[in-house]
């Protein structure tokens, strides 16, 4: 064998082996994965409502997308994305925020979070995913909470009704009864020299009378 087929056949055999080591590693990373599950909650204060919130989590830079990127929660409650799958290491983002409804009188929270999923390999073998969310502030938490409020408008005041002015009844007039006279009242003193002359002139008048009967 000449050093041409001696060169040829170290090739061929530092191939198959490269390829005998690299199968089971294609078969180790098969199984090599972890999952994780982004639970959220809406808390609506206020007076009881049946509406429906909608919250969505959108995937960033090619991080690995949910089952499902909308949950919806009625009232208040909770929900989760589910089947987030991670077969390496690495720091995977999502965006999750809550769609506004068109309800009158509703107040939606506009918070937009941002999610960081840090998948590491783990001491025992695997991988395993740490997840927090940074929202309004830069502060990390661990709770993707909503908060909304509904305020029904409230009810009209009724205006008061003006009660109805009596009329007065129609009818014949009345006339006022004449004044009685006072037992105190004083008389004029002419009309009393008046009721006096005349008093003595017909005394005068019946005595001549009489006499001439007499006679």
């Amino acid at each position: 064998m000449n050093n041409t087929q001696k060169r040829t056949l170290r090739r061929i055999i530092l191939e198959a082996a490269l390829l005998l080591l690299l199968l089971p590693a294609h078969a180790r990373a098969d199984a090599y994965q972890c999952t994780a599950t982004l639970p959220v909650e809406v808390r609506t204060a206020g007076a009881a409502t049946a509406e429906r919130f909608t919250i969505t989590l959108t995937p960033e830079d090619g991080a690995p997308a949910p089952a499902a990127d909308t949950v919806q929660i009625q009232g208040s409650g909770t929900a989760s994305f589910t089947r987030l799958v991670y077969t390496a290491p690495g720091d995977y983002r999502y965006t999750v925020c809550q769609r506004a409804g068109t309800t009158a009188q509703m107040t939606y929270d506009a918070t937009v979070y941002t999610v960081t999923v840090r998948v590491t390999n783990q001491p025992g073998g695997g991988l395993g995913a740490e997840i927090w969310a940074t929202g309004a502030t830069s502060e990390k938490t661990g709770l993707l909470l909503f908060q909304n409020r509904y305020d029904p408008p409230a009810a009209p005041t009724a205006t008061p009704t003006a009660a109805p002015t009596a009329k007065p009844t129609q009818g014949h007039p009345t006339h006022p009864a004449p004044a009685l006279p006072q037992t105190g009242d004083v008389l004029p003193i002419g009309l009393l020299w008046l009721l006096l002359a005349a008093s003595a002139a017909g005394i005068v008048v019946v005595g001549c009378c009489f006499a001439n009967h007499c006679k």
